[in-house]
């Protein structure tokens, strides 16, 4: 079926410093707070300036570079980024608890549950470490998952053909 291979890059983020306010007007009606413009705010701050490694997926069409490592230089910086970016994001296990956060991170435990995403025009192109690798063949691939898929349906669907219904007794 072929394998896929994200384009790596390593990339100088440039996010000019903005008021919390112009977060606000870019996502309004979105349903953040006052409190996550200026935790995205603090976030931006700290991944400003920063050399990252950074990937494009053709999963999302290379709409943004996604965060896939840093230098050991970086990370007290990629720490507090990403701490900041937990205040905004929702089912956060990390909200204002900045101690199990540091916790977690020195323990090697910390997992986003989340892609870290930076704009393209956020991104200054250094060097490429990977060209995109893409042989994947899609058609076979989406073959087998419609088998995988209609397998499933028929095993549920005979399940239930199979399966005793509950009659309750009549009285006499």
């Amino acid at each position: 079926m072929g394998q896929y291979k994200p384009k790596v890059v390593r990339a100088k983020i440039n996010i000019p410093p903005r008021p919390w306010e112009a977060y606000r007007e870019e996502l309004k009606g979105e349903g953040f707070t006052v409190n996550n413009f200026k935790a995205m705010q603090k976030a931006d701050q700290f991944f400003n300036g920063l050399e990252l490694y950074l990937s494009s997926w053709a999963y999302d069409h290379h709409e943004s570079w996604h965060l896939w490592n840093w230098d050991k230089a970086a990370d007290e910086r990629v720490k507090m980024g990403l701490y900041h970016a937990e205040q905004f994001k929702p089912g956060t296990i990390y909200k204002n608890d900045f101690a199990q956060f540091c916790k977690d991170w020195e323990a090697g435990e910390y997992d986003a549950g989340m892609t870290y995403t930076f704009r393209h025009d956020q991104v200054e192109v250094l060097e490429v470490i990977q060209e995109e690798e893409d042989t994947m063949d899609r058609e076979r691939v989406q073959k087998a998952l419609n088998r995988a898929k209609n397998a499933a349906q028929r095993k549920r669907a005979k399940e239930r053909a199979t399966k005793k219904k509950y009659r309750p007794r009549k009285r006499r």
